[in-house]
């Protein structure tokens, strides 16, 4: 049996709580508002509060003596916004305001995160660390997805009205945040405490770096959050079915984030990232016109893997080309700037889908970004690596 090291283990129940509670609540929430006969847009706008709300956690990493306990700051918020959603009633304002709890839990524990991986950016076998932090994350939201769509089918078996059954599945959610927190903790108390200088960056600070970054969380962010919609307006899927695609997709990210993991050491990072950008843009540009259900899914599943798989490498990419002691702020700013550009997609996306009814003019837009991420990253990764000065 392999031993785990008190900070390897935070980092990996941490990574398989949140994910769990974040696909739960990606799955549950859009078929929740649909069930109780919301439209597609008021579905839509859930997730993108959530999604903002990601930035305003990330704002609140600044109050933070250090950056580390974010992770479990936000494991406890994570927590709190899905029991909102199981104990008060189910109306508009408390589903809009369990989706901003959940969502501000999550973006202090990406900042945390980040963060402390962030500070070997640039030192051999970074991108790995990066890489597989983000693989547990993703195998917790497989079998997040997995686990909700099998506990609302389980609840329906047993004669649990179709929208209860729903809302009492973010239990889960809830409780996988929680049994991270007490190794979370644990590690907290072994950290020392080194007070850092912490500058608040411009809102601009490092944009173009970000930018392949950006465009990317933003396309895959509109495509992947409006998907349960999509199959459920579109397609006629059931919420089994739906989560058996979310956990397909999961799968995907992970095989994506093997491969570029893989790939990147032997091609270099930017023809990796170029190539993977490039194959997703094209995967989602075929999906325009298609009226073929499972069509649609393999493609989804193609362009997660490309896109979401090479994402930990972009990220790792952008970090190492700034001084170490810029890394923590500029993980805050740069994480407020991903959620709210996910974030206004996603609006936009839903509102797109409801106007037309179809999904084309999303995945144009989507097929867009990606292939404008592809051509960003060739110019930020073709910048140096930066290096301290030698005096």
């Amino acid at each position: 049996m392999i031993k785990l090291g008190i900070g390897r283990r935070a980092f990996v129940f941490s990574a398989l709580g949140a994910g769990v509670a974040y696909a739960n609540l990606a799955v549950g929430l859009p078929l929740l508002a649909l069930a109780e006969h919301r439209s597609g847009f008021v579905a839509g706008g859930l997730l993108g509060v959530d999604t903002l709300a990601f930035s305003l956690g990330a704002l609140l990493a600044v109050l933070l003596r250090r950056s580390e306990t974010g992770v479990a700051v936000g494991l406890a918020a994570i927590a709190a916004g899905d029991l909102i959603f199981v104990v008060l009633p189910s109306v508009t304002g408390t589903l809009f305001a369990g989706a901003l709890v959940h969502g501000t839990g999550m973006g202090l524990f990406w900042v945390g995160t980040q963060a402390s991986l962030g500070r070997r950016s640039g030192a051999s076998g970074s991108q790995r660390a990066f890489v597989g932090q983000y693989v547990l994350y993703v195998a917790g939201t497989a079998t997040g997805a997995a686990l909700t769509g099998a506990a609302i089918a389980l609840l329906r078996v047993f004669g649990v009205a179709h929208a209860e059954s729903i809302r009492a599945s973010f239990v889960l959610g809830a409780a996988s945040a929680l049994l991270a927190l007490p190794t979370v903790v644990a590690w907290l108390r072994r950290l020392e405490v080194s007070p850092i200088a912490r500058p608040t960056p411009s809102p601009l600070h490092g944009f173009a770096l970000q930018l392949p970054d950006l465009l990317l969380v933003a396309a895959m962010g509109m495509q992947l959050n409006l998907a349960p919609i999509v199959l459920v307006r579109v397609f006629g899927f059931t919420p089994l079915a739906i989560s058996a695609v979310a956990g397909a997709v999961a799968a995907a990210k992970i095989g994506g984030s093997f491969a570029a993991g893989r790939i990147t050491p032997s091609v270099g990072a930017s023809r990796a990232v170029c190539a993977m950008l490039s194959l997703s843009a094209l995967s989602v540009a075929l999906l325009i016109g298609t009226h073929d259900a499972w069509l649609y899914v393999a493609l989804t599943v193609a362009a997660a893997f490309m896109a979401i798989g090479v994402w930990p490498v972009v990220v790792d990419g952008a970090l190492a080309r700034v001084s170490p002691e810029q890394r923590h702020a500029l993980s805050i700013v740069w994480n407020v700037r991903e959620y709210a550009a996910i974030a206004a997609t996603m609006v936009l996306g839903s509102y797109l889908f409801d106007a037309y009814g179809q999904p084309t003019l999303v995945l144009a837009l989507t097929a867009g970004l990606l292939a404008a991420a592809a051509v960003s990253a060739l110019l930020v990764l073709a910048r140096p690596v930066y290096a301290p000065r030698v005096v």
